[in-house]
């Protein structure tokens, strides 16, 4: 599973990815250290599912 780390400072946002929960936690910890602010950690998890006005589709 895969971790999404969410921060910002003063000017603009950045989202990255790990592939482990120790890894998002420390990188997100270095952020913070670093001076960005509403620092957050999530799980990425994929909607799969896509609509238009034909059908619905699940993504693989």
């Amino acid at each position: 599973m895969t971790y999404l780390i969410l921060a910002r400072d003063g000017t603009s946002r950045i989202v990255l990815k790990r592939e482990s929960e120790d890894a998002a936690e420390k990188k997100a910890r270095e952020l913070k250290e670093m001076g960005w602010f509403e620092v957050e950690v999530r799980e990425d998890r994929p909607t799969g599912i896509v609509a238009s006005a034909d059908h619905t589709q699940t993504l693989q």
